[in-house]
């Protein structure tokens, strides 16, 4: 699997290598210093060239205060192009790191860009325009000859770029061959249809905002391109441009944010180009050229291209991918890299602009050519290494074999028939895997769930059953103390029987023991008795006497009575008369 951390794909320590062939990226490094010569823009914003009118950058577009140095101010001549005075009033650019054209170059193709621009309504004009074109065309082959490249095909092309539109089979030819270094930034903007005016000032307002990603960013700065001279320089002309155009993109796709990857993806784009058309061009990689899918969080489309890669490797190089399988050596191990970078990473950049030249001209999906090209130019060496020493190699020296020949490279990769039914073909099948993959998830996702609520159910269960094996030892000590008591209370219960035994038997002879010890005293009481009931009887005969004579004394009491309130009632009257 893809890890989701995207940083993790890139080391920190790494280095690109560069060819013994003298690569463009060095030379032009070198111009920047040695140069006397203008700079100036073509086609508008399609050009790799600046005015060196002013050295330092805006406050709008530097991240701190910048240690570059300034090159010699040199005066500038009028531009035919209407907005290339409102851009140089709004922007102060370093210069483009690419080698400035001779004089007599310079001053033909901004009569290009005039011819470009200009009204092609008019038929008259459009018959001068024509005559012109025709002019500067032989001027520009006139001037190369002896050139390794086809002036006449690319002159004859930058005078009607209208022809960049159609990709035909002498374009693909050309471009195989190689883009001429001097107008490389300006075919791939073409290619890419990269010019957008709103874009670009959207790029300058991007630039005034604060970046979540703004210490990522300076952090990984150093870790892009170490070894490349323009890059290396803290605070340097390269890396001011890195910073700009990836903070710049972090806030413009914030679906995408920040990857270290995408530094990678500008790097060779600020070799050919100022910042802004480079931040213009990677827009339309991310967009027109599919590549926004390698830095997702999910990496949907990275996922996708190595998954049709395995296949293609299977179908082109089968003894290789099974060697690969053997040692457990999956693609996204070494190739994750050279997708989402572009082969950025590790490649000389001779080689990387060659491989930008061909996605320009026939999509991303010549990536696999690449690719696949590398293994089978290296099938030997990778079938006869181990797993350690294959990983080195895959990562680190594939491209020895091409660093000398980056024409052999891309007709390698070309000479690939890679049908765009079969890709299609693969994606159907990751889509379908991924469907799949997803409801295997879910369902194992269910059954976690699942398997969750059960371990929880048996938990419980086995907490009761603890519980129950305590109660059920708690009640056998009971039991056992039970038995052990009622074994003592059966003794008990033995003894208490004989006891009540013997009392019986004393029970049941002690009242005729009773009967014969008081049979004496028995009969002594009876005779005792029947003399107190005889006395008894006497006394309560004089009781019943004592009774009567009570009973009449009370009588003759109440007579007395009767006959004393008699008197007194007698006496009151006597002493009632008696007082009158």
């Amino acid at each position: 699997m893809i890890h989701k951390t995207k940083q993790a794909v890139f080391s920190p320590t790494s280095s690109v290598t560069n060819s013994p062939r003298q690569s463009l990226d060095n030379e032009s490094i070198s111009s920047i210093n040695t140069t006397t010569s203008t700079t100036k823009s073509i086609f508008g914003r399609w050009t790799p060239f600046r005015s060196s009118s002013s050295t330092t950058s805006s406050p709008s577009s530097s991240r701190r205060p910048s240690k570059q140095h300034s090159a010699p101010t040199i005066s500038t001549a009028s531009r035919p192009s209407a907005s290339f005075a409102a851009r140089q009033s709004q922007l102060s650019r370093p210069n483009s790191i690419i080698s400035p054209l001779p004089g007599f170059q310079e001053t033909l193709l901004a009569q290009m860009e005039q011819l470009n621009v200009s009204n092609t309504n008019d038929p008259k004009s459009k018959v001068l325009k024509n005559l012109k074109r025709q002019s500067i065309r032989q001027s520009l082959v006139s001037q190369n000859k002896g050139d390794e490249y086809d002036w006449d095909f690319w002159a004859g092309t930058m005078c009607d770029i209208q022809t960049f539109h159609r990709v035909d089979k002498d374009l693909i030819k050309h471009v195989s061959f190689g883009i001429p270094p001097s107008i490389r930034g300006m075919v791939w903007q073409i290619l890419a249809k990269s010019k957008d005016e709103t874009l670009a000032d959207k790029y300058m307002a991007l630039l005034r905002e604060q970046s979540p990603y703004d210490k990522m960013i300076q952090r990984d700065l150093a870790r892009t391109f170490p070894g490349h001279t323009y890059f290396k320089e803290r605070d340097g002309q390269g890396q001011e441009g890195l910073y700009n155009v990836v903070r710049a993109y972090s806030l413009y796709d914030s679906g995408v944010g920040y990857c270290q990857g995408l530094a990678f993806i500008v790097g060779p784009l600020l070799l050919n180009m100022p910042d802004e058309d480079a931040f213009c061009v990677l827009v339309q990689l991310m967009n027109k050229y599919d590549l926004r899918g390698h830095f997702t969080p999910e990496m949907d489309g990275l996922l996708l291209r190595l998954y049709q890669f395995d296949a293609l490797v299977s179908e082109h190089l089968p003894h290789v991918s099974r060697h690969l399988e053997r040692l457990g050596i999956s693609s996204n191990i070494y190739a994750s890299q050279w997708f989402m970078t572009l082969f950025a990473y590790k490649f000389p950049l001779n080689l990387v602009f060659r491989i930008y030249d061909v996605i320009f001209t026939q999509g991303i999906n010549a990536i696999f050519k690449f690719a696949i090209s590398l293994l089978k130019r290296n099938q030997t060496t990778i079938l006869g290494l181990d797993f350690e020493h294959l990983l080195n190699f895959l990562k680190n020296g594939l491209f020895e074999e091409y660093k000398d020949d980056d024409r052999r490279f891309v007709s390698d990769a070309c000479e690939l028939e890679i049908p765009a039914k079969r890709l299609t073909q693969l994606e159907k099948e990751h889509k379908a895997q991924l469907q799949k993959e997803l409801a295997n998830a879910n369902l194992l996702d269910e059954l976690q769930k699942s398997n969750i609520e059960l371990k929880k159910q048996l938990k419980e269960l086995e907490t009761k059953t603890d519980t129950l094996k305590q109660e059920h030892q708690h009640v056998n000590g009971q039991l056992d103390e039970t038995l052990h008591e009622l074994s003592a209370v059966t003794d008990e219960g033995s003894s208490l029987k004989t006891i009540v035994t013997s009392l019986q038997t004393a029970v049941d002879g002690l009242p005729e023991k009773i009967e014969n010890g008081s049979k004496d005293q028995f009969e002594e009481l009876c005779q005792e008795n029947a003399t107190l009931i005889g006395k008894n009887s006497s006394l309560e005969d004089d009781l019943q006497k004592a009774e009567s004579i009570l009973i009449d004394m009370k009588i003759r009491y109440a007579q007395s009575e009767n006959e004393k309130e008699e008197l007194q009632r007698k006496l009151y009257e006597l002493k009632k008369l008696m007082s009158f």
